[in-house]
């Protein structure tokens, strides 16, 4: 079984004053992701103060293809659309994954 997992990021600039109004229209949208999204995440960049990144990781790359013409997908690319600039969207998959377990015994 393939334990692959796919990271979309989806990046572009926003205007400080919108800030606001597109932080809260991302997250209305991770409501709405599928639950073959793994993770999603919203960041901000630290040196960059206009520029955003949405993170997602993917159970698969259907999954990944998918959400790529989906009505969330192009919700966030018009979100940037009309409060900023979009800049680009890259896909990856994994390589190599490691996990790891805390050993509680440590602290």
């Amino acid at each position: 079984m393939d334990k692959k997992s796919y990271l979309l990021k989806i990046s572009g600039s926003i205007g400080a004053t919108k800030h606001r109004e597109f932080e809260q229209t991302i997250r209305f949208v991770f409501n709405m992701l599928p639950p073959s999204c793994s993770s999603s995440h919203l960041a901000h960049d630290t040196f960059y103060p206009n520029l955003y990144h949405i993170i997602t990781l993917w159970h698969s790359v259907t999954e990944m293809r998918a959400f790529r013409i989906s009505q969330e997908f192009n919700l966030i690319k018009a979100s940037f659309h009309t409060l900023g600039l979009f800049d680009q969207t890259l896909a990856a998959a994994s390589i190599d994954e490691h996990t790891f377990e805390v050993d509680e015994e440590e602290n």
